[in-house]
């Protein structure tokens, strides 16, 4: 099994796409939905870095961290979408 792999580079580029997201939502001054992107960054980025994918435990730590923090951010966006 090759050091970087195509899972890992896959959730790399979705950071990258988040912290864009989270540049972009600071610069609206939209500060809980810079704070839910960086959020999921952060989290991506420490799940998909290569070094850090040995580690079960923590790998599934921030697995789940990744899916509260998406979770956080799709209600979040649900309920701007239904309040008006």
């Amino acid at each position: 099994m090759p050091f970087v792999y195509k899972p890992s580079l896959w959730g790399l580029s979705a950071a990258i796409v988040f912290i864009v997201q989270t540049v972009i939502a600071l610069q609206d001054s939209r500060w809980q939905d810079s704070a839910m992107w960086g959020l999921l960054a952060v989290s991506f980025l420490s799940k998909y870095l290569p070094k850090l994918v040995v580690f079960g435990p923590s790998a599934a730590m921030l697995a789940v961290a990744t899916l509260i923090a998406g979770g956080a951010l799709f209600l979040s966006d649900a309920f701007r979408q239904i309040g008006g």
